[in-house]
């Protein structure tokens, strides 16, 4: 991989399961690995289970060697966090390519900041600046879903045109990164991004004023806009050209499935419906709430069973009612009853 220095915090034993995906992709050996059976009867289950929820309910899985299960898969919804994902793959792109590399040391400064979660900020704005790797970004961006290393990220990149590269070359074309999360998080909310806003509390102040009517409407416009969305389907697609090796190089690949096992938003999802012996790797995304009810809460990932195979799997609940513990129980029982089909 030209220009790539790789490294990984994770024990050999911890990895073995994205390892054994990514060497299926390039062509080495490993053993025979399940598949997803009794889809017909999964399917109703997921069926059941989308119409029990009162929301918008999607959900996609699918084998290495299998067809897609689903339910509402090819309906959008909106992907939150989730697009932090696609931002990280297309950086180990730009990787490949010998664009960029992991070892490239990069400063963030106080007009670099973002919005909502980014746990960066309080290093920035205490110290004033902090210098890293482009390697650390994208592991904080998919591990803690920092805002602030995604959308710096996207601008080394060149925009969010060059991560929707990524999708179209890849024939990806029900994903869809129109905005960064500075633009994202204040549109929803009825503000526009100004620089200002990198400063909490003028923000916080910002938000305030908003009156109840034009949140409201940001909000309804938000639940209706097709831009940065992905269909359950095209997700599950996503994961699975990504663990066969057909977004990167093997390196790049190996070294993204690691980061991707790294995560810890949102562990009652996805990862509370894995049995024990499989291993997630997993990105989640959520909303805000108004008048009772909460815009997208998702979660995809690859679930490996302990034989090696894999099952993409792609969850997103939209214009919930119900509280976020019910929500995360939804995606945890869809994971349960995925995994409980696999042999």
């Amino acid at each position: 991989m030209a220009g790539a220095t790789i490294t990984s915090p994770d024990s050999p034993m911890r990895l073995q399961p994205f390892l054994a995906a990514a060497a299926l992709a390039c062509g080495l050996t490993a053993s025979i690995a399940g598949t997803l059976t009794e889809t017909a009867e999964l399917e109703a289950k997921m069926k059941e289970l989308a119409a029990a929820h009162p929301g918008r309910v999607g959900i996609c899985a699918q084998s290495a060697g299998g067809k897609p299960v689903c339910v509402n898969g090819e309906q959008r919804f909106s992907l939150q966090s989730v697009m932090k994902l696609v931002v990280g793959a297309a950086v180990m792109r730009a990787v490949d390519e010998g664009r960029m590399r992991l070892d490239n040391r990069v400063t963030l400064r106080r007009e670099d900041l973002s919005v909502n979660i980014q746990p960066l900020a309080d290093i920035v704005l205490k110290d004033g600046a902090f210098e890293t790797t482009i390697e650390d970004l994208v592991r904080r961006a998919v591990v803690e879903s920092d805002s602030a290393a995604t959308d710096f990220l996207i601008a080394r990149l060149g925009g969010v045109g060059a991560v929707q590269a990524l999708l179209e070359a890849a024939d990806l074309r029900d994903i869809r990164i129109d905005r960064t999360e500075r633009e994202l998080q204040t549109e929803v909310t009825g503000l526009r991004w100004e620089p200002s806003f990198v400063d909490p509390e003028r923000l916080k102040a910002a938000r305030a004023k908003v009156s109840q009517k034009r949140q409201a409407k940001a909000f309804e416009a938000y639940l209706s806009d097709p831009r940065d969305t992905a269909t359950p389907l095209a997700m599950v697609s996503f994961l699975r050209k990504l663990a066969a090796g057909q977004l990167l190089s093997p390196a790049s690949t190996r070294h993204f499935l690691a980061v991707m096992s790294q995560t810890i938003t949102f562990p009652d999802r996805l990862r509370a419906g894995a049995p024990a012996g499989w291993t997630v790797g997993h990105k989640t995304g959520t909303s805000h709430s108004l008048n009772g009810v909460n815009g997208v809460t998702n979660d995809v990932g690859l679930l490996t069973a302990p034989d090696r195979g894999f099952v993409a799997v792609a969850a997103f609940i939209a214009e919930s009612r119900a509280p976020a513990p019910a929500r995360a129980a939804v995606i945890a029982e869809a994971a349960r009853r995925v995994t409980g089909a696999y042999r």
